[in-house]
């Protein structure tokens, strides 16, 4: 009776263990995010979603920003918004600087010289066309070191199209092979430290 007892409470225990909800990887990004945010500020009432760090979207370029907590939704949600379409724009004028770098190596090498515009300077204009487009996907509370902070996701879907402006802009002749990786180094999602790294 005492093994069937046993035996009875190893099973239980077993099949509660293994009845936990398995930990998704969004979950435990958030997790990691909460508590690198937490030991950053020492304050463990700290919580923020991990995209306000490190915006991402599968639809294209994506940039995040976070305002104070005013407790108006009215007023903080097109702040935040419009805070995070300055940055996507900042972005868009990042990745042309890198382009221009890519495209007078690829001069310098072949020996040839430069016509047109270069795509810094076209970028404000082909960013404030294209920013229309872009759209707020992630919106949430965050607290960081104890405050309340209004944060806003936003994506720009048309990445392909952005950078087609910028290339059209510039009236830049640039081969197909040249421009397909052109295009790959524009919509790889890269932090903006690493960006301006590149331009050094």
């Amino acid at each position: 009776m005492k093994k069937a007892i046993i035996t009875a409470c190893v099973c239980a225990g077993l099949t509660a263990c293994s009845s936990q909800p398995e930990i998704t990887s969004q979950q435990q990004q958030q997790a990691e995010t909460n508590q690198s945010v937490q030991q950053i500020t020492g304050n463990l009432k700290d919580s923020t979603p991990a995209w306000v760090f490190s915006p991402q979207s599968n639809k294209g370029l994506a940039a995040s920003s976070c305002v104070d907590w005013s407790g108006n939704m009215a007023v903080d949600k097109p702040q935040s918004i419009a805070a995070a379409r300055a940055d996507l724009a900042q972005q868009i004028q990042v990745k042309a600087s890198v382009l221009d770098k890519m495209y007078n190596r690829k001069l310098q090498a072949e020996g040839g010289s430069s016509v047109g515009a270069s795509f810094e300077q076209v970028s404000k204009q082909v960013a404030s066309e294209t920013l229309v487009g872009s759209t707020a996907e992630k919106m949430s509370l965050a607290r960081i070191d104890g405050k309340k902070y209004f944060c806003s996701m936003v994506v720009l879907d048309q990445t392909r199209d952005t950078f087609e402006a910028l290339v059209d802009a510039s009236k830049r002749t640039i081969d197909p092979q040249s421009k397909a990786a052109m295009y790959e180094e524009f919509r790889a999602q890269k932090a903006m430290k690493e960006l301006e790294a590149e331009l050094q």
